[in-house]
């Protein structure tokens, strides 16, 4: 699916610029700390607005300052997940699955039984976040996105707290939970060999 992003936004004295164009289904975001990489990947989401600017996905137009769109996050189809994974505390694993979901509650119980199923969580339903190994957590909060079904999932440094050995893991387990996802994904960092093992496209 093709992409657009154009964001242009003044933060006192920095000032992100960004243009790119893409038909990748795997982009990586390369750059160092403080180099707006996740004020980017927040545009996207309609976490934050640029000053300026055109979001596009396929013919799904999320911001036009010149048109004044601005999509509120629920409305833009696009999967966050934050570098701490963002669990609900309090939630077990299957009511932060299934957080995110409409519909009825038979719907929404299917498709989280289903996410749980591809997430490897079974027997794990019943745990809170804090019950459950850092790999765990990881695939608690891809299996919340995933269950809505997103166009584009954004995965903001989601390695960068770990050591170097689990690091490896999860960025191989990662990799396979998304190895069928059809959407694009984003992946921003500041690790030169996890960009490159992932993407397909660098900004």
């Amino acid at each position: 699916m093709a992409m657009e992003v154009k964001i242009h936004k003044k933060l006192g004295e920095y000032e992100l610029d960004v243009h790119w164009k893409s038909t990748k289904k795997r982009i990586g975001i390369l750059g160092a700390s403080g180099s707006g990489k996740s004020l980017t990947l927040k545009s996207i989401a309609g976490i934050e607005h640029p000053d300026q600017g055109h979001i596009q996905i396929g013919d799904h137009v999320l911001y036009d300052s010149d048109s004044r769109i601005c999509l509120k996050p629920q409305k833009r189809n696009v999967g966050y997940m934050f570098q701490n994974y963002a669990l609900f505390p309090t939630m077990t694993v299957e009511q932060n699955v299934g957080a995110g979901l409409a519909g009825n509650k038979k719907k929404k119980q299917e498709q989280v039984q289903k996410m749980i199923r591809h997430f490897r969580l079974e027997g794990l339903e019943k745990r809170l976040p804090r019950e459950l190994s850092g790999g765990q957590q990881q695939r608690v909060a891809l299996a919340r996105i995933m269950a809505y079904e997103p166009s584009v999932i954004l995965l903001d440094e989601p390695f960068s707290a770990l050591d170097v050995f689990l690091k490896d893991r999860l960025q191989q387990e990662m990799m396979e939970l998304l190895s069928d996802y059809d959407g694009t994904v984003i992946l921003v960092s500041h690790s030169r060999d996890e960009i490159y093992r992932f993407s397909e496209e660098l900004l």
